[in-house]
């Protein structure tokens, strides 16, 4: 049953997509974008996105928070920052697929250049967000996983004016290609004015213990691969701590 406070905004989207097919996407209310760094967390409004807590270092969420202001309750890294992750709301995906499936590509999710991501911020003890971190999410299929690493492609777009130094990371001990490919690539800049320091990570390989076929049964080891793109941007003189 479609919740109320939908009908007139699924009618209004659907006369929308009629109207403009190929134009037509949903944005959501309040994104990781959103968010002005150096602004008091307590201003990231807790209505506009979905659920809020401490954050695992771009990984799945941990302790679920009531509002942004409990931000102390999570523990710092060892920056002394805190990491507050939330997800987008999810108002109008659930509009899209009230829409059935020939608005599929509505959907957005928690998602970053249409790549489903864990989104964070990193808040001083003072209240102050003083960065931001994007991961993608593993916990997605393991075919949409494996372009997980081409999102660096997106940010190195973003950022083209801050004169970004990206180099190749060697191949370690016990890391291999998947199949022919290997990636594992690290930029790193600054804002022109030299006030926001970043790092965009990406990785598409397999790491130790990662073999493409079990040596017992000779049978192909399926989701044993590593992409992924992890991006951070903090302000100084805080440093991105993938780039430390």
């Amino acid at each position: 049953m479609i919740r109320k406070k939908t009908f007139l905004a699924l009618f209004s989207l659907g006369l929308m997509v009629h109207a403009s097919f190929g134009q037509a996407r949903i944005d959501p209310v309040y994104s990781i974008w959103d968010v002005t760094l150096g602004q008091p967390v307590t201003q990231v409004p807790d209505a506009k996105v979905g659920e809020i807590s401490c954050g695992t270092n771009g990984g799945p969420s941990g302790q679920a928070l009531a509002s942004f202001q409990e931000f102390m309750t999570c523990l710092p890294e060892s920056s002394g920052l805190r990491e507050i992750g939330f997800n987008y709301d999810d108002e109008q995906d659930y509009i899209a697929k009230a829409l059935e499936l020939e608005y599929k590509f509505l959907q957005g999710g928690t998602s970053v250049y249409a790549h489903p991501v864990i989104v964070s911020l990193l808040v001083d003890p003072a209240g102050i967000v003083q960065g931001r971190r994007i991961v993608t999410d593993n916990r997605i299929s393991d075919l949409a996983r494996r372009t997980a690493f081409t999102l660096i492609q997106n940010f190195r777009a973003r950022y083209s004016e801050w004169s970004l130094n990206c180099a190749d990371i060697p191949m370690k001990e016990g890391e291999q290609p998947v199949g022919k490919q290997f990636v594992h690539e690290m930029c790193t800049g600054a804002s022109p004015d030299g006030g926001i320091q970043i790092a965009i990570e990406a990785s598409y390989l397999r790491k130790k213990g990662q073999l493409a076929v079990n040596r017992e049964t000779q049978q192909v080891n399926t989701g044993y691969f590593e992409s992924q793109t992890r991006f951070e941007e903090v302000l100084s003189p805080y440093i991105p701590m993938s780039a430390q």
